[in-house]
């Protein structure tokens, strides 16, 4: 039986066409801090950066079966106290509500406590982002801080909600 399965794979520079295409989806870019749209110049520097010996992040995609469907990877990578901040993105919109971004940021939870041994993984989320508060608390994520009016978006201000899991 040929089953597909949820895989985090480290990012190629044959990626960032289609990263750019989600990040630049209407539908995805209002739940980032995004304002503007990007180009591939735009993701070229940011590969360049993540691609550094002395980065604070490791990106991945998340693969089901051959075909790329996210991106994620932890971020603000702080080795000395052994914690960093998560990011996520499901691209691949007719993927979203069948379970992978669950998925997804579990393997991301497991693979910075067990391959990078970090004690700490934290995450921003706005308030608006339903989907996301509902995602990080079922992996048991706790809310540990309010940044009150934190985000200024749609003509209004939005709270910013901190999460962290430890492990």
């Amino acid at each position: 039986m040929n089953k597909k399965k949820l895989e985090l794979k480290k990012i190629k520079r044959k990626d960032l066409e289609t990263v750019v295409k989600w990040r630049n989806n209407s539908e995805i870019m209002k739940y980032t801090t995004q304002f503007f749209l990007l180009n591939m110049e735009h993701q070229n520097n940011w590969f360049n950066d993540i691609s550094k010996k002395d980065t604070d992040r490791i990106m991945f995609v998340f693969t089901y079966g051959k075909d790329i469907i996210g991106v994620g990877g932890l971020i603000h990578l702080d080795k000395q106290n052994k914690n960093a901040d998560t990011a996520i993105m499901l691209g691949e919109t007719k993927m979203h509500g069948k379970g992978l971004g669950t998925e997804a940021l579990q393997l991301l939870v497991n693979y910075g406590f067990k391959k990078m041994k970090l004690h700490r993984i934290s995450a921003e989320i706005f308030e608006y982002n339903k989907i996301s508060l509902k995602l990080f608390e079922k992996l048991n994520f706790k809310r540990e801080a309010l940044l009150r009016d934190g985000l200024w978006k749609y003509g209004r201000w939005w709270d910013i909600y901190t999460y962290s899991i430890l492990n």
